[in-house]
């Protein structure tokens, strides 16, 4: 029997799952910042705010991270990497969780099943990995074990929102958001950008010094790590976020941001990463704000993290391997280079928010549409792409 081809390949499913569901959350969060200037209401029972936190972290990220890591994970190990049979289950189910909770807005009994099918997906998704490593004899596995780990992480953040959802009320929330954001995604994001930025550099800059010293990502990873684990605690994180940022801004330089742009596609990677060094500057000053009893930041340092840094990493790396796996020019057109720079902008506009006194609602409004269109107008050109055959005519 024929495979389908959206099927064929671990990337394919994933991206095109992630975008489905991204475009989704997306598309619910815009009509509902809409709603809130016309003084109108989506009829939901659920705060919309705390499951636009949900949906951000855990709705479609993880999509996108398995269809990358199950499709180059196996090729960093040197062994096979799953079969169809094994990750299509995993990624259909995860896809159904987040329509549940997407659900749980207006039938708040569908919030903890589509939590707990998430959970069940993930945890199948962490065994597969795992297997994938106890199989390889590569020597050099701690990119892998460190996915490993932040992937369990994200499974018990997971295991907190079901409890959240069950009615242990806001400290358990407020914990699994933490270890969303701190034990999983920034570890992710950054453990491939350690393995792949400074590949992806050295393949097309000239000259180039690959520089990825194993230090770097222990220090990268116990970083955000101790963040998460000082804010669970309640503890003061400011001064591990100042050592963060200095050393995501080092590193952004050492990689090579400015001489980057000489290649486009490859300039998105570098300067979405120099996001996440004026995100961990901005949560080192609101922590000194908050020192003395002033807040005036509000979620500006989050949202520079998970729009500046995730939203626009995730355009870029997934542009990047959607051309390179469909047998497509490694070129960025000027319409992906200009949705790109649309995100940038989307990012300054929701950090503004928090800081411009007076503009809150018309910033917020004008983010969430922009960042929806954006998205929509970069899926026109890419979901196609996940079910149509390579244009090289080879395999995956």
């Amino acid at each position: 029997m024929k495979k389908i081809t959206a099927f064929v390949a671990p990337h394919r499913i994933g991206f095109l799952l992630g975008c489905v569901l991204l475009l989704l959350s997306l598309g619910w969060w815009a009509v509902e910042m809409l709603a809130r200037v016309r003084g109108a209401a989506l009829g939901m029972i659920l705060p919309a705010m705390l499951l636009h936190g949900y949906l951000m972290l855990f709705g479609f990220f993880p999509l996108f991270m398995l269809g990358f890591i199950y499709t180059a994970g196996p090729r960093w190990l040197r062994v096979a990497a799953p079969t169809l049979r094994v990750y299509v289950p995993v990624m259909v189910g995860y896809g159904f969780g987040t329509l549940l909770v997407l659900g749980g807005g207006w039938v708040p009994a569908a919030l903890p099943f589509g939590i707990a099918l998430h959970a069940i997906s993930w945890a199948a998704a962490v065994l597969v990995w795992i297997g994938r490593i106890r199989a390889s004899d590569v020597p050099d596995k701690r990119h892998a074990h460190l996915i490993a780990a932040a992937f369990i992480l994200g499974l018990l953040a997971q295991l907190m929102a079901i409890a959240w959802s069950a009615g242990y009320g806001a400290g358990v929330w407020q914990a699994a958001v933490h270890l969303g954001v701190w034990g999983f995604l920034l570890p992710v994001f950054l453990i491939v950008s350690h393995r792949m930025v400074p590949f992806f550099s050295g393949n097309v800059l000239v000259p180039y010094v690959v520089w990825n010293p194993p230090v770097l990502l222990l220090a990268l990873v116990g970083f955000a790590w101790m963040h998460g684990a000082l804010a669970m605690l309640g503890v003061a994180t400011w001064p591990v976020d100042a050592l963060f940022a200095a050393v995501l801004a080092y590193t952004v330089w050492r990689w090579g941001l400015v001489p980057s742009f000489k290649v486009p596609l490859l300039a998105m990677l570098h300067a979405s990463l120099a996001w996440s060094a004026v995100s961990l500057a901005l949560f080192s000053l609101q922590g000194l704000f908050e020192a003395q009893d002033r807040y005036v930041l509000g979620f500006a340092p989050l949202h520079a993290l998970t729009i500046g840094f995730f939203a626009t990493m995730l355009l870029g790396f997934v542009t990047r391997v959607s051309l390179g796996h469909s047998g497509r020019p490694l070129v960025a057109s000027r319409f992906t280079w200009s949705l790109y720079w649309l995100m940038h902008g989307v990012a300054v506009t929701r950090v503004a928010a928090d800081v411009v006194p007076g503009w809150q609602q018309p910033l917020y409004v004008a983010s969430a549409v922009i960042a929806l269109a954006a998205f929509v107008a970069w899926g026109t050109r890419f979901v196609p792409i996940y079910v149509r055959p390579r244009e090289d005519g080879k395999e995956g």
